[in-house]
């Protein structure tokens, strides 16, 4: 029995070695995919970064970043401008894979622009209408700064004002 043991340890600490190789070879392996596909994807960033549509790849998405903001006058201004450089861009290119990746994704950029400027252009025409209902609202019950007297009988007309209603249509 004791002859046994011994074997058996000896096996046991063998496998157990075999498995520690085997698995800092599996790392190494896992080690070398992640560094070729972190090397895959620096390429492919540098491809992208240096093609020639990447210039309005990236207006276009400062386009869709601006659609909220208030002051649209630089963005009228350049909308045509534009246009007429991404339809002159858009034809000029050879069509690899890349090419049509990035044509597609400029579209795609443009399009959810327009799909954003509607609704946020409503949501302003009603905030700018409840201003300006807001504002006649406020005018009407302002009493008169120069008449002390009048204001005290005004008050009552001021009041009952406030309840009515000027529809605006």
């Amino acid at each position: 029995m004791e002859s046994e043991r011994p074997s058996t340890i000896n096996e046991t600490y063998k496998q157990q070695q075999e498995l520690e190789e085997e698995e800092e070879e599996d790392d190494d392996d896992d080690n070398e995919e992640e560094e070729e596909e972190e090397e895959n994807n620096e390429i492919l960033k540098r491809r992208i970064s240096n093609h020639p549509l990447y210039g309005l790849l990236v207006e276009a998405h400062l386009d869709c970043l601006k659609v909220g903001d208030i002051s649209n006058l630089e963005r009228e201004l350049k909308i045509d401008q534009m246009q007429a450089t991404e339809k002159q861009n858009l034809g000029m290119f050879s069509q690899s894979e890349l090419d049509l990746f990035m044509e597609a994704y400029c579209l795609a950029l443009g399009k959810l622009k327009e799909a954003m400027v509607e609704p946020q252009q409503k949501s302003m025409a009603f905030i700018n209408n409840m201003h300006s209902q807001l504002r006649e609202l406020t005018k009407a019950t302002l009493p008169a700064p120069n008449n002390a007297e009048p204001a005290a009988a005004t008050t009552s007309s001021t009041s009952e004002s406030k309840f009515r209603r000027k529809p605006t249509i």
